[in-house]
């Protein structure tokens, strides 16, 4: 068989006939392979030649850069060593990969050298894994052998050694440190030199471990130092063989977490706080007044900070004796204190006095540690019989007004927590922010109930309205209203007598009887001028007994009159006039304006009370059919009225 030039190079050069390579052209195509090129490649055999060299070998995928400067010249070879692939029968086969350009073998192609090196890789890989092993086994000998002197050494964690009773044996530096004994002071000393009322401990413990045969972990404990300082140690405890069979030595390992509790202690307080901020607020949120929202306020501060009652004091504003009052309490509901709620629903404090009266006066916030031996406790004796230990209370503000007071107690003891006071003085002034709300917002309603009643006094309701909605000139036209006229007889002989304010004073007396009929009979009061009283039925909303409404106020006046005369002794008489048609009334004008009539209707009402007589009500025509069979008549006859002539005219002299 005749050697290719390639393969009398390998000879020639002493290679290993087991490299296997490929020959590759300067468009990356196969030419040339040798015998077992295709154990390398996923490709048959007779499908490699000819083939992109990448579909061959898909390592060269990425690197084309780097075959292409080979080629060129610019670079002299390029290994890839350990290739793993999997072969046809899933084994693993490891490839060294070696490109190179070399003129005395090729012109301007590449060879590829695949080398076969599993054997290789495999031995390596044995010798590594053996060397590991054996590290592994000289390391775990040589950390038996210093078990006890790296754990009694280098433990951050204090380690403790005793015999079944709780003697001490051995402790680590750690445990030196944290209890601040000397070595030689803890050995052979009991548990209970470090551990506070262990020996009702010790005995559960042990048990538990033994029956179980487990580690026990967390058992937190609390220990003192040397120097007397209190400790929080949280320990594991676990039994340990000894020589002796069926005796059992005892592993302690503590941790100091005094101060991790201080800071757990401290985060739950935090969390507390702030979930007290927002329950506030929503309820604040939520709330329509104050009067509805504090039961849940109270509730809520209580149940957020584990407190037991909580007050709302209000003031009570006046020269003389200010002094709060409890506007609302709230207790837990196990708690049966009847007396104490009946006697703080009693109770009223001075500025300065008890323990909202205190807070009251200066502003701030107030603790007492024990409300049952705090002298200026003003309910310290019935507290007691309630079971009540601490309290506080802080002020209620707006801009620095005190609004109210607010205080909460606890059966418990409770140390001093500032932080606490000052969330509570937040929480303070959303309250007085949302009480001064409150005032502003009832203050102006009732500025707005003012200003209303003030326009309807003015306008009739519907016209008020559409004047708010609509600002524009207002006219409407009716086509069926009766207009009553009322005049005082005599009342130009009393000016004479009475001042100016007594008449005043006699007109107002008066007008306002007649205003109190003008409501009894649904009517629209148009105006007064002078001693002369305007009424009218049928608008701004149409009602068909408009002449029947007016015939019973005309006939009220005249008996109100008389009443009056008989009361104060006076001899005054009214002239009614009293017209039904059709109307045109608005209000126009953008200053001053009134809501007014207009229309002919509106003069022969005027001109039949002005040619009226004392003592008479005068209806025309038009009013007189409408009420004809309800009323009592008598026909007056025709008068002459300017502007229209002769009008036939009849006085209503009373009911059927």
């Amino acid at each position: 068989m005749q050697l290719s030039k390639i393969e009398q190079f390998f000879k020639e050069n002493l290679i290993l006939t087991s490299i296997d390579y490929l020959l590759v052209d300067d468009k990356f195509k196969v030419v040339e392979i040798s015998a077992g090129v295709p154990k390398f490649s996923d490709c048959p055999p007779e499908s490699i030649l000819n083939q992109d060299v990448s579909e061959v070998l898909p390592e060269l995928v990425g690197i084309e850069d780097i075959v292409g400067e080979i080629l060129q010249g610019d670079r002299k070879y390029f290994d890839y060593k350990g290739i793993a692939r999997l072969t046809a029968s899933n084994d693993t086969l490891y490839i060294n990969l070696h490109i190179i350009k070399d003129h005395e073998i090729t012109s301007n192609q590449l060879l590829i050298i695949l080398e076969d090196v599993t054997e290789k890789m495999l031995l390596e890989q044995t010798l590594v894994q053996r060397n590991n092993e054996l590290e592994l086994l000289f390391s775990k000998l040589s950390a038996s052998n210093q078990y006890i002197d790296k754990i009694i050494g280098s433990m951050a964690d204090a380690l403790l050694v005793t015999t079944q009773s709780g003697k001490i044996k051995t402790v680590n530096k750690a445990a030196v440190n944290l209890f601040e004994y000397n070595e030689i002071d803890l050995i052979n000393q009991h548990l209970s030199t470090i551990i506070i009322n262990y020996e009702n401990q010790l005995k559960i413990i042990q048990e538990e471990v033994l029956s179980t045969g487990e580690s026990l972990s967390d058992i937190e404990l609390i220990c003192h130092t040397k120097t007397g300082k209190q400790i929080n140690v949280s320990f594991s405890c676990s039994s340990i063989p000894t020589e002796i069979p069926g005796v059992q030595d005892y592993l302690y390992i503590g941790r100091d977490i005094t101060e991790k509790q201080i800071i757990e202690q401290e985060r739950k307080r935090i969390e507390k706080r702030l979930f007290a901020q927002y329950v506030i607020s929503l309820a604040l949120a939520d709330s329509v007044n104050l009067k509805s929202t504090l039961p849940k306020i109270l509730l809520g501060i209580c149940e957020s900070l584990s407190w037991d009652i909580g007050e709302f004091w209000l003031p009570e504003i006046n020269d003389e004796n200010p002094q709060l009052h409890c506007l609302e309490i709230w207790v837990k509901p196990h708690l049966k204190i009847p007396e104490f709620i009946a006697v703080t629903k009693q109770t009223v404090f001075p500025l300065g006095e008890g323990l909202p009266g205190k807070v009251w006066q200066t502003g701030a916030p107030l603790w007492m540690d024990d409300v049952v031996n705090d002298g200026s406790f003003v309910r310290s004796q019935i507290a007691a019989n309630a079971g009540i230990c601490s309290a506080f209370a802080f002020p209620i503000q707006h801009e620095n007004e005190t609004l109210g007071v607010m205080s909460f107690f606890s059966c418990q003891r409770q140390e001093y927590d500032e932080h606490l006071l000052q969330t509570m003085l937040t929480i303070g002034n959303q309250i007085g922010q949302f009480m001064q709300r409150e005032r502003a917002e009832l203050a102006l309603h009732q500025e707005q109930q003012q200003t209303e009643q003030l326009l309807l006094n003015i306008l009739p309701y519907k016209i008020a309205q559409r004047l708010k909605s609509h600002p524009s000139t207002i006219a409407d036209y009716f086509s069926e209203v009766t207009v009553m006229f009322a005049d005082i007889v005599g009342f130009t002989n009393l000016c004479s007598r009475v001042s100016a304010t007594e008449l005043v004073e006699i007109l107002n007396e008066i007008f306002s009887e007649f205003d109190q009929l003008v409501e009894k009979h649904n009517l629209e009061k148009i105006k007064t001028i002078g001693d002369a009283y305007m009424v009218v039925a049928g608008l701004p909303k149409a009602r068909a007994d408009h002449a029947i409404e007016i015939a019973e106020m005309a006939l009220d006046i005249q008996t109100t009159i008389a009443q009056y005369n008989e009361e104060t002794n006076n001899s005054l008489n009214i002239r009614i006039g009293i017209n039904s048609g059709d109307v045109v009334a608005g209000v126009i004008g953008k200053k001053k304006f009134t809501y007014d009539l207009w229309g002919d209707t509106v003069n022969i009402a005027s001109r039949m009370e002005s040619h009226g007589l004392p003592g008479k009500i005068q209806v025309t025509e038009a009013t007189y059919q409408y009420l004809r069979d309800r009323y009592l008549f008598e026909q007056r006859g025709n008068i002459t009225i300017k502007g229209k002539g002769e009008m036939l005219t009849y006085f209503l002299t009373g009911r059927i």
